[in-house]
């Protein structure tokens, strides 16, 4: 594996500002915790490269002009936009000659911090254009304080801003390509066949046919549109289903394991309880207590 290395230049006004966190063993546990954050002013020669670093980096633009370069593409950084990156990867980001760049920033990570970057990042590339009534900039200023103060209270404080930060990027991100990308006619004729015929035999050859298109490509976009491939989407179906009888029927596990369209119940059982982490009785009993 490559050893982490970085090369830059300080470049940055004299009220620049990066706070440099420690932050405590409960917190690397169990909570979203800062790494560095701060406000940098810079102008050229300013530049950072680096890879291998175990740590995610938002960064978004006040206002002036840089560059990022990210998984072999170059992205121009302007005005109310962001980039988030994992800093695993190759990257360099620079101010762009003859302008300043002035940025709020935040190393983060956590124990749900790689779960929540790889949605973000599924959705498209690394930047995010935001709304002018975006509170990501009021986020990061709020972090920026209270990571001035050491306490348990504030490192709770400081993961509750930055699951609201990621939220934030996650939900904009999809949105936007959304708009851009509304799923054609046979996904969406596709996920009502799931919906409507769940406990039938599926395959993905009968989607190919009747939708007459590749399986492949048929896979590949479904998974785009919805963050599921067709056989996840099948599952999560059966299992929704199975969850509701389970709650609200005295059926035994075999109809119902029948009933959402698995008829073989040893293998419904291992799939429940590897979807929800117990068995199909144990569920019954935490909902259903005597």
């Amino acid at each position: 594996m490559s050893s982490f290395k970085e090369n830059y230049i300080q470049a940055w006004s004299a009220d620049s500002e990066r706070i440099i966190a420690t932050p405590s063993a409960f917190a690397k546990k169990t909570l979203f915790f800062i790494q560095e954050i701060g406000n940098f002013r810079t102008h050229p020669p300013y530049f950072t490269e680096r890879e291998q670093l175990t740590s995610f980096l938002l960064v978004f633009t006040v206002s002036g002009a840089g560059k990022l370069t990210y998984n072999g593409e170059t992205y121009s950084l302007r005005s109310r936009q962001l980039f988030l990156i994992d800093c695993m990867e190759y990257h360099r980001y620079w101010t762009v000659p003859g302008e300043s760049w002035d940025l709020l920033w935040v190393h983060f990570n956590g124990q749900s911090a790689r779960g929540y970057f790889e949605l973000y990042d599924e959705a498209a590339g690394p930047i995010l254009d935001l709304a002018p009534d975006s509170q990501i900039p009021l986020l990061i200023k709020q972090m920026i304080q209270l990571q001035k103060q050491r306490s348990v209270v504030h490192e709770l404080l400081i993961s509750k801003l930055l699951v609201e930060l990621l939220t934030i990027c996650i939900l904009d991100h999809r949105h936007a390509q959304a708009i851009a990308l509304e799923p054609p006619i046979y996904i969406q004729g596709l996920m009502q066949e799931i919906t409507t015929r769940y406990a039938s035999k599926l395959t993905l050859d009968d989607f190919a046919k009747q939708f007459s298109i590749s399986k492949y490509h048929l896979a590949k976009e479904f998974k785009r549109h919805t963050g599921f491939t067709p056989n996840e989407y099948v599952i999560n179906i059966r299992i929704t289903k199975a969850k509701e009888l389970l709650k609200y029927t005295d059926r035994s596990v075999a109809d119902i394991a029948a009933e959402v369209g698995i008829h073989n119940v040893s293998h419904f059982i291992n799939l429940f309880k590897h979807r929800e982490g117990s068995t199909p009785l144990v569920y019954r009993k935490q909902w259903r207590p005597e």
